[in-house]
């Protein structure tokens, strides 16, 4: 049982004023933050990671200070800075960890500022702290070894064959790691992933072949060698790690089943047993929910549109912590990122969909968390719209779920709409989670509704796969069902309704202009494909064996069939203004896919307006680039939901 006194308790700490980085008091004790311009919701965070030192007396914080992440050291109590590191010019910061008491691990790559993109893998170092003196480790790096500080885990390449290279895991000397070290294990395959739990041994290797089959493979962590657990090709199932307990005597797996979500199950390492310990009626695991070590699984997020936490690791003795931190932070996702050496300290990051993300240090001794940092301090969240889940059911029976989001001034009704299916389009879903692009559509008074049609993730396989062939007909009927039950609910005013999207969410947005030539009064798409055969000729998806199969599995490969589903071959169905826009750069949806489609609705006298983004590819990085989308999206769905 809970100890509610102790929940109130942390309540009552968590909306206390204190000190944060990166933002400023407030004017008055009383005073209204300014709702936000929706310029506001495009500008990156400022604050990105936090890691709470070993002992307990420092942090580490990466922020944005214009161009470049920098890090800075600060007092864990007061919080005033220590030192500070520079990245260099346009410096990313992928990576932020503490090694011991006076070392971190930072990696850190550098965009291109013409592209404002990075071309290359971050740069891994380890950084002495008090003098910022650093060390490169190699492109091979692995894990670090709680406990160890002196020594590395490096994958090196053990020998070369048909299909590539065998790895095997080395320890290596920190500062000499271009010594091979005492060998660890060899790779079950060519090209597995490997994965070290904290203590420095290899436990599992993931393999994915060109037929999207996987292979999963444990290790007990001595010289038994490899056990098969899984491999897809004979049970037709997918089986991935979710982590190892801090004993290392047994893992979770989430494993797949052929109806229904996954499960999640205890894997015992001595034995090969696997015993199921839980399945949500609904959802696959968001995302677990882990111990004070942010490596042994306690439960997970269940429901992607409504987050709830489950727990199924009681019997660990950080679980009944762990749980009053998340009872006291209701509505949000809450993750241990980092702790100190004794677990007394540990560093909270809670989101929700009004909270883009916000740090807490947690002091279990006294049961207090204080706010030490906001994400995004200039988006006041009692000026944010708010998002709750939608449930609805298609023409087939089948249960969608998704997302709504309102408005912030509190209207709910006769609403104009712009209805967002999400890209991907399969294994993606739509959350509750804070989303930019849904802020600032709803803060221009737009209901915005996602729905995850069928085809999504989150749902299990036998949903994903229930989308299979079915772009432009069942997937699109969901987006059409769900539009129909918001006019229906009267959330929606039926005259004023778009439909908008990227990628696939692009696609779905011009047939449904296609489909639905009476439903919506405008569409919009971003690098989209919409010649479906010749996602066959162009785009980075054919240009591997693996591309070439999912594209034959999840389209299908006849002609005829393709090009009834395909907007570019039927624009002359489309009776609504469109505007397109595309990255000339794309690799992944050639740009060729929206002038065929401009030319198409040009031949059939639609009114389409278009615009090419010279330096950019499958999404906006460019922050001009994309203020000056929105700036047209807005316009155009303004012009065309106005009352008539």
């Amino acid at each position: 049982m809970l100890d509610r006194n102790l929940v109130r308790g942390l309540v009552v700490a968590l909306v206390a004023a204190c000190a944060t980085l990166g933002q400023p008091r407030a004017q008055a004790d009383n005073a209204t933050p300014a709702a936000p311009a929706w310029q506001d919701y495009l500008k990156r965070s400022t604050i990105e990671r936090v890691q709470i030192s070993p002992d307990g007396t420092r942090l580490a914080v990466a922020q944005r200070d214009g161009d470049s992440t920098v890090v800075t050291i600060r007092d864990a109590a007061t919080l005033a800075t220590l030192k500070r590191f520079e990245t260099g010019d346009g410096g990313e910061v992928e990576r932020l960890s503490w090694i011991d008491d006076k070392r971190i691990l930072v990696a850190v790559n550098r965009v291109m500022k013409k592209y404002n993109v990075s071309f290359s893998d971050p740069t891994l170092a380890i950084i002495t702290v008090d003098d910022f003196s650093r060390y490169v480790l190699p492109a091979n790096f692995l894990a670090t070894i709680d406990g160890d500080v002196e020594h590395l885990l490096v994958i090196q390449c053990s020998n070369y064959g048909e299909g590539g290279c065998v790895g095997a895991v080395h320890k290596v000397e920190i500062g000499h790691t271009n010594r091979m070290g005492e060998k660890l294990i060899d790779a079950p395959d060519r090209e597995a992933s490997l994965r070290a739990d904290r203590h420095g041994h290899v436990r599992f290797a993931i393999g994915v072949d060109d037929k999207a089959n996987s292979k999963l493979h444990a290790h007990k962590g001595n010289d038994t060698g490899w056990t098969l657990v899984n491999d897809s090709t004979q049970t037709g199932l997918h089986v991935w790690p979710l982590g190892v307990d801090s004993a290392g005597e047994f893992a979770f797996l989430e494993s797949e089943r052929e109806s229904g979500p996954s499960v999640v199950e205890r894997y015992d390492f001595g034995t090969g047993a696997r015993t199921e310990v839980y399945r949500d009626a609904v959802s696959d695991v968001v995302t677990t929910i882990d111990a004070f070590d942010g490596e042994t699984p306690l439960g997970a997020y269940y429901g992607p549109t409504a987050p709830r936490p489950v727990f199924w690791n009681t019997q660990h003795p950080d679980a009944q912590a762990i749980e009053q931190i998340v009872r006291a932070f209701p509505g949000r996702m809450i993750g241990v990122t980092s702790a100190s050496r004794d677990r007394s300290k540990a560093i909270v990051l809670a989101s929700g969909d009004r909270d883009p993300g916000s740090w807490y240090l947690f002091d279990r001794t006294t049961k207090k968390a204080k706010l030490i940092a906001r994400a995004r301090s200039w988006l006041p969240e009692a000026q944010l719209p708010k998002t709750r889940e939608v449930v609805v059911q298609a023409r087939d029976g089948k249960t969608l779920y998704g997302v709504l989001t309102l408005p912030p001034d509190g209207r709910e009704k006769d609403l104009p709409m712009v209805v967002v299916p999400h890209g991907g389009p399969h294994g993606v879903y739509d959350s509750a989670s804070f989303d930019s692009e849904a802020g600032l559509l709803a803060s221009q008074g737009y209901a915005v509704l996602r729905v995850n049609y069928r085809g999504s993730g989150g749902y299990g396989k036998q949903f994903e796969q229930a989308g299979w062939r079915q772009w432009g007909r069942a997937m699109q009927d969901d987006v059409t069902d769900a539009t129909k039950w918001a006019i229906g609910q009267g959330i929606a005013d039926g005259k004023r309704v778009c439909l908008y999207g990227a990628s696939y969410g692009g696609y779905a947005a011009l047939m449904g202009g296609v489909r639905e030539p009476g439903l919506y009064r405008c569409v919009a798409g971003y690098a989209a494909p919409y010649d479906l055969a010749k996602m066959y000729k162009w785009g980075s998806i054919r240009r591997s064996d693996l591309g070439l199969d999912y594209l034959e599995k999840v389209l299908g490969k006849d002609k005829a069939d393709l090009a009834s589903r395909s907007p570019a071959q039927n624009a002359a169905a489309i009776k609504v203004p469109v505007f397109i826009a595309h990255g000339r750069l794309d690799a992944r949806v050639d740009v060729a896919h929206s002038r065929k489609m401009v030319k198409a609705l040009k031949e059939a006298g639609v009114d389409v307006e278009f615009q090419e983004y010279m330096r950019e590819g499958h999404g906006l990085n460019l922050d001009e680039d994309e203020r000056d989308f929105y700036t047209r999206l807005l316009a155009f769905l303004a012009k065309h939901t106005t009352p008539q």
